[in-house]
C-alpha cells in the first residue's frame, strides 16, 4: 500500500450531529469499558469519563473490585460490573473499550477471549493490544467494528519488530498492522497516522505535552463514545484522534507542556468539541 497520508483539517473533521429535542439517554449509546486491573483504577475511570465527556449516554465500567474506589470518587455517573464479568447480556447499543489498565493476568485473557467472540464495535488499546500480540488474529474471532490505538511499543511487539524497525516507516508499519489484524489504526505519536477502509490521514495537532500517563486511555473513551452515538468506525477515528490531539493543544496552551496531565486533556474537551461545532457553523 502507497497511498499518501493525508493531513487532517481540524477546521473540517466530522463532528457530532444537532441532538433531537426528544433524545434521552438511551440515545446516545452504552460504553463498557474493560479494564482497571490491580494498581490501575485511574486508567479505567479517565476512559470512562472521556467517553461521558464526548456525549455517550451510558457508561459502565468492568474492572478488578479495587478500582472501585477510582469511579466512586471522581466519576458517581458511571455504573460498575466486577470481574469476572461476562458479557452476553450486552445491549444492542452497546460498544467496547477494552485495555485501559486491565493488565495481562489470567482474568484479563478470558475476558478478550469471550470479547473476540462480540460482533460489537470495540476500540482495543494498552494491554488489549499486548494480549492480542500474543494470541494473533485468531483472538478476533468474530467480525466486528474495531478501531485499534498501540503507540509504536505496541505496534511492535504486534508486529514481532523492534521499536526502531515501526519508527523508521511508520506508514509501512501501520499498513502492516491493518494487513494483519483488520480494522481501522491510529498509530499514535509526533503526527498520529490514522488508517481505515476510507483513507489514510495523519493528525497535524498535539504536542510533546501529551506523552504522558492516562492520556492514551483519554482517547480510547473518546473513541468509544463516538462509536455509542452511531458515528462509522472512519469518522469515529478522525473525529477522535482530532479531538484528542486539539485538546491537548487547548491545555498545554493554559498551563503549558511540562505541566500537562491526561485530566487537563479530559478537561479541554469540551472547548474541543465547542470549537469544533463554531467551525461548522461558520462554513
Amino acid at each position: 500500500m502507497n497511498e499518501a497520508f493525508v493531513a487532517l483539517n481540524w477546521q473540517t473533521v466530522p463532528t457530532l450531529p444537532a441532538r433531537s429535542p426528544q433524545a434521552h439517554k438511551g440515545s446516545f449509546g452504552h460504553v463498557f469499558a474493560v479494564g482497571g486491573g490491580p494498581g490501575m483504577g485511574g486508567a479505567l475511570a479517565l476512559a470512562c469519563a472521556a467517553a461521558y465527556r464526548v456525549g455517550a449516554g451510558l457508561v459502565t465500567a468492568v474492572g478488578h473490585p479495587s478500582a472501585i474506589p477510582y469511579l466512586a470518587a471522581w466519576l458517581p455517573e458511571a455504573t460498575w460490573r466486577d470481574w469476572p464479568a461476562r458479557f452476553g447480556d450486552l445491549p444492542e447499543q452497546a460498544v467496547l473499550a477494552v485495555g485501559p489498565g486491565l493488565g495481562q493476568g489470567l482474568a484479563a485473557h478470558d475476558l478478550l477471549l469471550e470479547i473476540g467472540t462480540l460482533s460489537h464495535p470495540q476500540v482495543w488499546d494498552a494491554d488489549a493490544l499486548n494480549i492480542l500480540a500474543r494470541f494473533g488474529p485468531e483472538l478476533l474471532a468474530a467480525d466486528a467494528p474495531r478501531l485499534f490505538t498501540p503507540h509504536p511499543g505496541e505496534a511492535a511487539r504486534l508486529l514481532g519488530v523492534t521499536v526502531a524497525a515501526v519508527q523508521a516507516d511508520r506508514a509501512a508499519a501501520i499498513c502492516r498492522l491493518q494487513a494483519r489484524y483488520g480494522g481501522h489504526w491510529v498509530l499514535k505519536g509526533h503526527h498520529s497516522l490514522l488508517l481505515s477502509g476510507a483513507g489514510h490521514w495523519l493528525c497535524p495537532l498535539g504536542n510533546p505535552g501529551m506523552a504522558t500517563g492516562g492520556s492514551g486511555d483519554v482517547l480510547t473513551g473518546i473513541l468509544a463514545g463516538l462509536l455509542a452515538q452511531d458515528l462509522a468506525a472512519d469518522k469515529a477515528l478522525s473525529l477522535g484522534v482530532c479531538l484528542h490531539a486539539r485538546a491537548g493543544d487547548l491545555a498545554a496552551a493554559q498551563m503549558g507542556e511540562a505541566s500537562l496531565l491526561a485530566r487537563d486533556i479530559l478537561a479541554a474537551l469540551p472547548l474541543a468539541l465547542q470549537e469544533l461545532a463554531q467551525n461548522h457553523d461558520g462554513n
